[in-house]
């Protein structure tokens, strides 16, 4: 038994370097739920109200010119 209490300290030091990740991933992944779950409650998505005006002339888009 106090072979193991002494390999299991070790063991999870060197393990260290694969728990950060998953615990940031699991952080994120929480984050990423909770805020979809408030943007979905305000509503759906819609056009902007206000007209939008191009500053330049127009060009033909790249690789339509002749």
């Amino acid at each position: 038994m106090s072979d193991l209490m002494t390999m299991l300290p070790i063991y999870a030091f060197m393990l260290i370097p694969v728990w950060i990740p998953v615990i940031a991933m699991t952080c994120g992944a929480l984050a990423d739920a909770l805020r979809a779950s408030r943007d979905t409650a305000r509503g759906l998505a819609h056009a902007h109200p206000t007209r939008v005006v191009s500053a330049g002339r127009p060009v033909p888009a790249g690789g339509t010119a002749r």
